[in-house]
């Protein structure tokens, strides 16, 4: 949330690139930290995964909200293969660029045909 603050101020709030941005960081942080302390990648991912998605559940939203933040966890995760060796500052300016390069979409069904791009609503 400090990150997302500094680089966005309160936008990272709302859908948009900012909160797209937020989701891919929050993701690839936790993995980071977790694997200093469990050295089996594939676990610490699968259980991000699982802690992000929880939340979802836990803090629920409309449909399409939902599934803008779960596939920007997602690509957050297949992000973190390209920049797991990177700096937080490097990682910033990497997600920043991707936030850049987010794609706006109307239904769930335009975030699921979303392969390899972060997506937003607003």
């Amino acid at each position: 949330m400090t990150i997302a603050e500094r680089e966005y101020g309160s936008k990272h709030h709302l859908g948009n690139p900012a909160n797209a941005f937020r989701h891919a960081l929050w993701v690839i942080l936790i993995t980071k930290k977790c694997l200093k302390w469990q050295n089996n990648e594939q676990k610490v991912k699968a259980w991000a995964k699982q802690f992000t998605d929880w939340h979802e559940d836990f803090s629920p939203n409309k449909a399409l909200e939902r599934a803008m933040d779960l596939h920007n966890n997602a690509m957050g995760l297949r992000y973190f293969e390209q920049i797991k060796d990177r700096n937080e500052a490097e990682t910033v300016s990497f997600l920043k660029q991707r936030a850049s390069e987010a794609v706006k979409v109307l239904t769930v069904e335009e975030v699921k045909s979303i392969e390899d791009k972060l997506v937003y609503i607003d």
